[in-house]
């Protein structure tokens, strides 16, 4: 007989799960980077943020490992350190282990805590692997350096640590 991940996740590549018949949800741990350009300062200003996702860690229904993915993708839009983020739709495509993709497309909303930013992408899987199905990602990022807003330069890069949870 099978092992229960056996039966939830089946290999596309020996060693790699596939997500071809996918679990009924999935939670991965995320790791974001943004690159601001120019610079996030103080007044709000036109620039270009470049995003890079990495998914790890994907468990499945019983724990079954999933698989683990990436995503890049660039926004351009006029932002400020002092300015809250408005609620916008974005679309990213998240590329899996297995060469297979999901498509993300949500809103994002930032909410500023004592010490931290926190970010949820609300939405809906709209193609490939998980279609149909609602997800969303919550990130933790550390509070804006205000004082790195009255540079020239301003704020270039920024992580966060989070969860993509696809129900």
């Amino acid at each position: 007989m099978l092992g229960v991940a056996a039966a939830l996740v089946p290999l596309a590549v020996p060693g790699t799960p596939a997500l071809a018949d996918a679990p009924a949800s999935v939670v991965c741990t995320t790791t974001s980077d943004w690159a601001y350009s120019p610079g996030v300062v103080l007044v709000p200003r036109p620039l270009r943020t470049t995003v890079k996702d990495e998914y790890t860690s994907c468990t499945g229904v019983g724990g079954a490992v999933a698989v683990t993915g990436s995503s890049e993708f660039t926004v351009d839009r006029s932002a400020g350190c002092v300015e809250p983020l408005a609620a916008v739709p974005e679309t990213r495509v998240i590329t899996w282990a297995d060469g297979t993709t999901s498509t993300f497309s949500y809103t994002v909303t930032v909410t500023s805590v004592p010490g931290a930013d926190v970010i949820t992408k609300t939405g809906t899987i709209t193609g490939g692997v998980f279609a149909g199905r609602s997800a969303q990602a919550v990130q933790a990022a550390p509070a804006t350096d205000l004082l790195r807003c009255l540079t020239e330069e301003g704020i270039t890069h920024q992580s966060s640590v989070g969860t993509f949870t696809v129900l």
